[in-house]
């Protein structure tokens, strides 16, 4: 009777586990979904000790003690949702021990099942939950004629800069390029070197992305990134949340030090993710709940890039029609089935450009399969939500194909190499990919920049940067001022733009001299900028609007107005 006894209990507690699991795996990603990873050591101790094994209580408290360490470390990575289906699986082997046939139909299930819902999980989400509208391709000019938006002081050299900020008990523990006050930053969130004893962020450091121009802001925060255990800001909002974490920033507003931490929440057994809230910290640990999407101004991104790497990455690849939008499980075809001629690739690169708000707006490319060498379509992700633009039509080349091309026209320097980073895309009546070049040296510098047509990239300017263009960013803007121009430059200029006051024309040692007087200031020319140029010159009265590229007091070339 107590053997039959023994058999009841642990048959029932076999069955309860069962119906715990099996309602848990439903719930959202909360930590009642832990519960059934609390019960399994009980259930295999009960198991063993039918079979003689091992002692009940030894087994009990020893996986006991071995779940609540593998917690300790592995919850911060492992949403509790997934940690339930763990468990359901782990449960149903213990279950198919007992007879060979159940183990190989376990064994094969398992083997079917993972793969599947991995693959599924993508197409689930985007054909649920279709978080990307279509845009107007006519709004597109307008996201992208800001030349404001494009980086010149790349990371290496910004990282630079941001190290001469540091004292010798400091590092860098993150960063990343955002939107700030409408101007991109490379931002960077600065932690002692021993965080287990000085646990907290010292100070934020800006760099302009244009300009070099760097600011340091003191701060004393006790949540952020690379921080010791709870002081941490993934681990601090798992910990308030058990869903999953993605991206986590510092930034700064209203001259306040602040972390982000993007959340997203499970559904759907959790096949499904979407965005869920952002977690804001302030300088003391507290924090504030804002929805992503929410069009918060206080906030320089309201969404999860890291999230939108991966959904975009799905969204384009499952697309099976655009208008109106519909999805594909086989876009690739399978066995019968065509392809899908609208799935693409994302390409792996990102813009950011500043938003109609300040905001920070990332471009995504999609590229065709069968010619990644083409963009074909564009998505912009804001505060408000995602975009999708189809370009095919326009017939831009691919940014990795554009710096191909740049590359191959660099000279060789001596004491090291020239490369070009960070294409960027811009619209000035036409579509222009601009194109850094570094020099790698003992540091990293600014060599020059190439402005290419992005629809006819044999079109293409190389510009080396000369401290008589004045700034990175005066010298970006006279780069952009002259595109393509005919005109060789014979010397570096700097752009000059306003209202002629006054004009003079007068004769010195044979040569004819053109004088205008802009801002104050006077420049003159003589013919040998070329006879276009100076025609042009004779034809500029008082009043009227000019932007000149001048060295020193010497127009160089005159530009269109």
């Amino acid at each position: 009777m107590a053997s039959v006894g023994k058999r009841v209990v642990s048959g029932v507690l076999l069955a309860f586990l069962g119906v715990i699991l099996s309602i848990s795996t439903l719930l959202s990603s909360t930590w009642l979904s832990l519960l059934p990873l609390l019960l399994l050591p009980f259930v295999i101790a009960i198991y063993f000790s039918r079979l003689g094994v091992i002692n009940t209580n030894i087994l009990k408290y020893g996986l006991a003690g071995a779940v609540i360490i593998a917690l300790f470390f592995l919850l911060a990575a492992i949403p509790p949702l997934y940690i339930s289906w763990i468990t359901l699986l782990v449960y149903l082997f213990l279950l198919s021990l007992k007879h060979p046939k159940l183990l190989i139909a376990y064994l094969v299930f398992l083997f079917l099942f993972i793969p599947l819902m991995l693959y599924s999980k993508g197409y689930l989400t985007v054909t649920s939950h279709n978080l990307v509208k279509i845009g107007d391709l006519k709004e597109l000019q307008s996201h992208l004629s800001r030349p404001s938006s494009l980086v010149v002081v790349g990371h290496a050299m910004a990282d630079i800069i941001a190290h001469t900020q540091l004292s010798p008990n400091e590092k860098i523990s993150e960063w990343e390029e955002i939107i700030v006050n409408g101007t991109p930053y490379w931002v960077f969130a600065v932690t002692p070197q021993n965080t287990i004893a000085q646990n907290y962020v010292s100070k934020i450091i800006l760099v302009h992305v244009q300009t070099g121009e760097v600011k340091s802001v003191p701060v004393h925060m006790t949540v952020g990134s690379g921080l010791w255990l709870l002081n941490d800001i993934v681990l601090r909002t798992f910990l308030a949340t058990a869903q999953p974490i993605g991206n986590t920033y510092p930034f700064i507003h209203d001259g306040k030090a602040y972390f982000a931490a993007c959340v997203n929440r499970l559904g759907g057994l959790g096949l499904v993710e979407l965005p869920d809230s952002v977690y804001v910290y302030n300088e003391d640990g507290g924090f504030k709940v804002i929805p992503q999407f929410s069009g918060d101004t206080h906030l320089p991104e309201d969404y999860d890039w890291e999230y939108f790497n991966w959904y975009i990455e799905k969204w384009l690849y499952h697309l099976a029609d655009e208008n109106p939008v519909t999805f594909s499980f086989f876009p690739r075809g399978f066995l019968w089935i065509p392809a899908s001629p609208y799935s693409q690739d994302l390409l792996n690169m990102t813009l950011l450009i500043p938003g109609s708000r300040g905001e920070t707006v990332r471009v995504y490319f999609g590229v065709s399969p069968q010619n990644p060498n083409s963009i074909v379509s564009l998505i912009l992700v804001n505060n408000t939500g995602a975009y999708y633009y189809n370009v095919k039509s326009i017939g831009i080349y691919s940014p990795y194909y554009i710096q191909s091309l740049v590359q191959g026209k660099l000279p060789a320097i001596s004491g090291g190499y020239l490369y070009a980073k960070y294409s960027q895309l811009i619209y000035l009546d036409g579509y222009y990919w601009i194109v850094p070049i570094y020099a790698q040296t003992n540091i990293v510098t600014l060599w020059g920049i190439a402005i290419v047509n992005a629809t006819n990239p044999q079109s293409m300017k190389i510009y080396q940067y000369h401290p008589d263009y004045g700034t990175f960013q005066d010298f970006l803007h006279t780069v952009l001022a002259l595109r393509l121009t005919e005109q060789p430059l014979k010397q570096p200029c700097r752009l000059v733009t306003g209202t002629v006051s006054h004009v003079a024309q007068f004769v010195y040692k044979g040569d004819t001299y053109i004088a205008i007087e802009v801002q104050g200031k006077t420049f003159f020319a003589t013919p040998e900028i070329g006879l276009t140029q100076f025609v042009k010159l004779l034809k500029v009265g008082e009043g009227s609007k000019v932007t000149i590229c001048v060295s020193d007091d010497k127009i160089i070339n005159l530009l269109e107005p």
